[in-house]
């Protein structure tokens, strides 16, 4: 009979972190005053030594690549099914990782976890989309919309939802900043008609497949006269 071979806690979570290429936050002390100190990336794999190898971290705002030296400490945030875990670890290296065999993209190591720290349970856990029924979206800025303009929305489709919450994959990341309001609309054929909601940007990072996941909280249905002005800056011609 086949010995099992009991794993910790930690080891698990780290495991489905990486297989499943999980969003994961780097918190950081700022580079220079005024500097963002939590970063966005994204498990890749693990080494031949059991440390962690991650996207090159970037900004939240812009995805604009950040260098961490060699010994920095980071405080690890990451999803992995209900849950909402941490871990501390610091940087060991930087590497090029084959994400296909033809492409190459700038990457992290960084020390095997020793420890994990469960943060919370979801209260709202997500739920995926099948990919075979597509629910179009679109995306504006409620800015704009106030401003009595139409721009052209960002197009993608939903990927997940949870209550009060919705995954979009884009092909290109959200103009705006995190904390701003949009307004989207869901385009399930399946429906009598669209739905449109308002909703808050809580992140925009990029998956592996090259496009992007717009993470939408706060989302509220907007029901019949409720945004009437909104509603009317839909109808205008896109600028």
């Amino acid at each position: 009979m086949a010995e099992w071979q009991t794993k910790s806690f930690s080891e698990v979570a780290v495991v489905e972190a990486v297989a499943r290429q999980a969003n994961v936050y780097l918190v950081i002390q700022p580079i220079r005053p005024g500097a963002e100190t939590r970063l966005c990336s994204r498990f890749l794999s693990l080494n031949h030594s059991g440390d962690l190898v991650l996207e090159a971290p970037g900004t939240q705002t812009d995805r604009k690549k950040v260098f961490l030296p060699i010994g920095w400490e980071v405080l690890m945030k990451f999803p992995v099914g209900d849950f909402l875990l941490q871990a501390p670890s610091r940087v060991l290296g930087h590497c090029q990782y084959a994400r296909r065999p033809a492409r190459r993209i700038d990457a992290i190591v960084v020390e095997r976890v020793g420890k994990v720290a469960c943060l919370n349970r979801r209260k709202h856990p997500r739920r995926e989309i099948d990919p075979a029924i597509v629910v179009a979206a679109s995306v504006w800025p409620v800015d704009a919309l106030r401003a009595g303009r139409c721009p052209d929305p960002r197009t993608g489709v939903l990927a997940n939802r949870s209550r009060g919450g919705l995954g979009i994959r884009l092909d290109r990341p959200l103009p705006g900043q995190v904390g701003c309001e949009v307004i989207v609309r869901l385009e399930d054929r399946s429906a009598e008609s669209c739905t449109i909601c308002r909703a808050v940007l809580k992140h925009c990072t990029p998956v592996p497949d090259g496009k992007w996941l717009a993470g939408l909280g706060n989302v509220v249905e907007l029901g019949p006269g409720q945004a009437v002005p909104l509603m009317e800056s839909l109808l205008l011609p896109r600028t």
